[in-house]
C-alpha cells in the first residue's frame, strides 16, 4: 500500500490536536483563574489617576502642538494648541471635583497656576514664531535691495566713470562679497541661534565698513559718492531690520527654555509627588495578580514544554523519511543550477517526492534540449546582426563618398537648395555609419568577457575628462570631481565608455544653461555608487525608466543627434557589473545619473 506524504501529515496532525487537548483544558482552569484576579483588579477605580495621566498625554500634545508650529508654522498645529488648552482646563476642573485630600487639594492649585502662566507662554511662542517670520521676510527683502543697489549702481559706476582703476574694482568686490556674508550669519543665526554665527555677524559688518572706507579713500566723482550713499542708506536698513530679526530669535529662544523646564517641572510634580498618594490599593491588586500569574505560568510552562517534546518526538520519526528525500531533491536542483543538466535525482520512497524527482528529471532533459537549441538561435542572431550592420555600413560610407564628390565637384551647378540636399544627405548617412557603430557596440556589450581589474577610480575620469575638455571649455562648462576615490574592480574600458556615455549626454542635452558637471562618488555595504551631475533643462519623471531602453530618447532631444543606444550601452555594462543605473531629477533644474557596481566582481 502506498504511504503518501499527506497520510503520513494527517497521523502528525492527530497526536497534534490530542496533545493540544490536554494541554488547552489545563490552560483554561489557570487562565480562569488569572480572569478572577484581574477582575479584582479592575475594580480598583482611580479617577484621579486617570486625571493625572490623561494631563500627561495632553502636556505632550501641548509641547508638541508648540513644538511643530516653531518648526513647521502650520496653522492646524494652533488649533491642536487650542484643543489641548481646552482639554486640560477640563481635566484641571475634573481634578478638583475629586480632590479629598490636603495634598491633592494643593496640587489642584498648583495645576490651576500653571495652566494659567503655561497657556500664556504657549501663545508668546506662537506670536514671536509669527513675528519672527514676519522680521525675516522684510530682512530677506531688505537684503535683496542692499544686494541690487550694490550691483546696478556699481555696475553703472564702473561703466561711465573714466578714472575706474583695478583697485577700486577689488575694494568693490569685498564690499559685496563681505555684504553677502553680514546677511548669510544673520540667516544662520535666525535658524541655528548661537553665539558663534552673532561673532560671524559682528566682523562681516566690520569688515564691510574698513572696505567702504577703503573705497572712499580711492576717490569719488560725484556719480560714484551718490552711489555709495544709497548703498549707505540700503545697507543701514538691512543690518536694522537684521538686528531686529535677530532680537526676535533671541526672545522666542529664551520662550522656549522656560517653555521646557515649565514641562519639566509639571513632569515631576505629577510623577514623584501626586502618583504616589493616590495609587495605595492599585498596588496591592497588582502584587496579588502577580503571584496569581507566575503559579500559572508555571504550570502552564510545563505543559507546552511537555506538548513540544511529544510533538518533536512525532514529527521527527514522521517527517525524517521526507527529509531524506527532499534534500536529495535539493541537492539535484542545484545540481541543475550549476548547468549540470545530466544530473539525475535519485528518490526511493513511494510518494509524491518520488513523482517530483521524475519530473525534475524529465523537466532537466526538455530545458538541456531549450538551451542547445537557445544558443544556436542566439548565433545565428548574432551573425545576422553583423551582417545587416554591415550591408547597411557599406552603402551608407559609399552614397556618403559619392554626395562629397557631388558637391565638390558639381556644387556649381547644383546651386544653393541642392547643395542644401547634399548636406541632409551626408548628415543622413554619417548618422546611419554612427547607428551601425553603436548597434555594433551594444552587441559585443552583451557577448564580450568582462576583462576585470584593480583601478583607480581617478584614472577613469582622467581619460574622460581629457576626452571632453574641448568641449567644456568651448561652451564654458566647469567640471569638478570629489578627492580620493577609491580604488575598485571593474571592467576598465566598459567604465570609462559609461561614464564617457553619461557625460556625452549631459553636453548634448544639458541645453545652453548648463554650466556645470559634476562627478560624484559614495559607497554602501555592497556597492560604489558613481554620479553624473548636471544643471542643464533637467529631464521629467515619467522619461526616467523608458529612456534606457533601446532607441528610446526623451522628447528635449529633438533637434540634437543621437542614435537612442548611448544609455542602453550603459545599463547593459552596468548590470553586468552586478550594479544598477538610475535617474534623479533635480528640483528645478538638472539631472543627476548614478551608477552602482558591485564591489564582489
Amino acid at each position: 500500500m502506498k504511504s503518501t506524504i499527506a497520510k503520513k501529515l494527517w497521523g502528525s496532525f492527530g497526536v497534534l490536536i490530542a496533545v493540544l487537548t490536554i494541554c488547552g483544558v489545563i490552560v483554561y482552569w489557570q487562565i480562569h483563574g488569572i480572569n478572577r484576579v484581574i477582575e479584582q483588579l479592575v475594580e480598583v477605580r482611580e479617577p484621579l489617576q486617570e486625571i493625572i495621566l490623561e494631563m500627561e498625554i495632553n502636556m505632550g500634545n501641548t509641547s508638541r502642538a508648540v513644538m511643530g508650529y516653531v518648526m513647521e508654522r502650520d496653522p492646524s498645529h494652533v488649533k491642536w494648541l487650542h484643543d489641548s488648552e481646552k482639554e486640560f482646563e477640563g481635566l484641571v476642573s475634573d481634578f478638583r471635583e475629586l480632590a479629598e485630600t490636603e495634598e491633592e487639594k494643593r496640587f489642584h492649585r498648583e495645576a490651576s497656576l500653571f495652566f494659567a502662566e503655561f497657556r500664556k507662554l504657549s501663545h508668546d511662542i506662537v506670536a514671536l514664531v509669527n513675528e519672527q517670520h514676519d522680521a525675516q521676510r522684510v530682512f530677506r527683502e531688505a537684503a535683496r535691495e542692499i544686494d541690487e543697489s550694490i550691483g546696478k549702481a556699481l555696475e553703472r559706476v564702473v561703466n561711465s566713470s573714466p578714472g575706474w582703476t583695478k583697485a577700486k574694482e577689488e575694494v568693490t568686490l569685498n564690499m559685496q562679497i563681505c555684504s553677502h556674508e553680514v546677511f548669510a550669519a544673520i540667516e544662520r543665526y535666525l535658524f541655528q541661534h548661537t553665539g558663534f554665527h552673532r561673532d560671524e555677524v559682528k566682523s562681516a559688518e566690520q569688515a564691510f565698513r574698513e572696505f567702504r572706507k577703503m573705497y572712499r579713500k580711492t576717490g569719488l566723482s560725484d556719480e560714484e559718492s551718490h552711489a555709495i550713499r544709497l548703498i549707505d542708506r540700503d545697507y543701514n536698513h538691512a543690518i536694522k531690520v537684521g538686528y531686529d530679526a535677530m532680537a526676535v530669535t533671541d526672545q522666542l529662544y529664551v520662550k522656549l527654555d522656560r517653555f521646557r523646564d515649565d514641562l519639566t517641572r509639571m513632569d515631576t510634580v505629577l510623577n514623584k509627588d501626586i502618583q504616589p498618594l493616590i495609587h495605595a490599593d492599585t498596588v496591592r491588586a497588582t502584587e496579588d495578580s502577580k503571584r496569581s500569574v507566575s503559579i500559572a505560568s508555571t504550570i502552564t510552562l510545563t505543559m507546552v514544554i511537555s506538548a513540544l517534546i511529544i510533538m518533536a518526538l512525532v514529527t521527527w520519526i514522521i517527517t525524517k523519511g521526507i527529509i531524506a528525500s527532499v534534500r536529495r531533491l535539493k541537492e539535484g536542483s542545484e545540481e541543475f543550477g550549476r548547468g549540470a543538466l545530466d544530473h539525475k535525482i535519485d528518490v526511493r520512497t513511494k510518494d509524491e517526492l518520488s513523482e517530483l524527482a521524475t519530473a525534475f528529471n524529465q523537466m532537466a532533459e526538455k530545458r538541456k534540449k531549450a538551451e542547445d537549441e537557445l544558443k544556436q538561435s542566439s548565433e545565428k542572431i548574432k551573425l545576422f546582426a553583423y551582417s545587416v550592420s554591415h550591408d547597411l555600413k557599406s552603402p551608407a560610407m559609399g552614397i556618403y563618398g559619392l554626395t562629397r564628390l557631388l558637391n565638390k565637384n558639381y556644387g556649381d551647378i547644383l546651386g544653393k537648395k541642392g547643395k542644401t540636399h547634399c548636406e541632409q544627405i551626408l548628415k543622413a548617412s554619417e548618422q546611419i555609419g554612427t547607428l551601425v557603430e553603436e548597434i555594433n557596440l551594444y552587441i559585443s556589450t552583451k557577448e564580450r568577457p568582462l576583462s576585470i581589474e584593480k583601478t583607480e577610480i581617478e584614472e577613469i575620469l582622467e581619460v574622460v575628462r581629457e576626452e571632453v575638455m574641448g568641449r567644456l571649455i568651448a561652451r564654458k562648462i566647469a567640471w569638478s570631481e570629489p578627492e580620493d576615490m577609491p580604488e575598485i574592480k571593474v571592467d576598465k574600458l566598459s567604465i570609462i565608455r559609461v561614464i564617457r556615455n553619461l557625460v556625452d549626454n549631459a553636453i548634448k542635452y544639458g541645453g545652453d544653461d548648463l554650466k556645470e558637471i559634476k562627478i560624484g562618488y559614495r559607497e554602501s555595504d555592497e556597492t560604489h555608487i558613481i554620479s553624473v551631475t548636471d544643471d542643464g533643462v533637467g529631464l521629467k519623471a515619467e522619461d526616467s525608466e523608458e529612456i534606457f531602453e533601446l532607441f528610446k530618447r526623451k522628447n528635449t532631444s529633438k533637434g540634437v543627434q543621437g542614435t537612442g543606444l548611448g544609455l542602453a550601452i550603459v545599463k547593459e555594462i552596468v548590470e553586468r557589473h552586478g550594479g544598477k543605473v538610475w535617474i534623479e531629477p533635480g528640483a528645478e533644474k538638472g539631472t543627476t545619473f548614478s551608477v552602482s557596481i558591485s564591489k564582489h566582481l
